[in-house]
This record gives C-alpha cells, structure tokens and sequence, in this order.
C-alpha cells in the first residue's frame, strides 16, 4: 500500500484576499458570484436562481448531495425533475428520450473541481457525463 502526501496548498482554505480576487477574475469573466459561509447558504442561494416551476437536471455531484441541492430539486415540488424524468423512463427504448429530456432542461445544476485565482473553472470527468 502507497500513500500519496497531499501539499498544503490544497488542503488549506483561502483567505479573504485569495477569495476576493478569485470573485473579481470570475467576474470579469461574465460569471455572477455569491459567496456564502456554509452548505446551507449555499443551497439557499442556489435555488433562489432558479424559477420555481423551473425544468432542472442534477448532474451527478458529491456538492449538489451534500448541500442538499439535488434533495431539493429531485425529491420537492418546486421544481420540474429532469432526472426524475429521464430516469423514469426505458433505456432500452426511449434512449433518445432520455436524452432530449437530460440535454434540454431550463438549468442544469453540477459543480467544479477547482477554481483558480484567475478565474478558470476546472472540471474533469472519467466519463465526460458532467461536461453537459
């Protein structure tokens, strides 16, 4: 068995300078910004951006459970569930279906593996199915 030593820099949370300028860089790249303290604050703000009656797909995502996000929209009534949707259909005969109700939502809601202090968002993917 191996370990692999993490470095600081990635375990370490951002002061308030490193976050401010991460804010201004997305900005700057068209991107609105809200900054909030906790899961819960960031769930609130979340859906306070989507229309309720909204059609929203919940890409797979350990921050959209974690915060209570995909809860939210999959299991409440304010929401149209595009993944409640698509899934209650057959794969094996309604693929296209599937597809059409997954690719065209009113939002699609997933998260990001890093962001950097100028303003690029990183995403990877094994599969290439969060990249929507």
């Amino acid at each position: 068995m191996s370990t692999i030593a993490t470095p600081d820099r990635f375990t370490t949370l951002p002061d308030e300078p490193v976050i401010a300028s991460a804010v201004t860089a997305l900005e700057e790249h068209g991107f609105s910004v809200e900054v909030v303290d906790d899961l819960d604050a960031a769930r609130q703000a979340v859906l306070a951006r989507i229309p309720h009656g909204s059609s929203v797909m919940t890409n797979t995502s350990v921050t959209l459970a974690e915060t209570g996000i995909a809860d939210a929209v999959n299991d409440g009534d304010l929401y149209e569930s595009a993944r409640n949707k698509m899934f209650a259909l057959d794969f094996a005969t309604q693929a296209q279906q599937m597809k059409a109700i997954g690719g065209q939502p009113d939002y699609a809601l997933g998260s990001v593996h890093a962001v950097t202090h100028d303003g690029t968002l990183v995403i990877a993917s094994a599969s290439g199915s969060q990249l929507a």
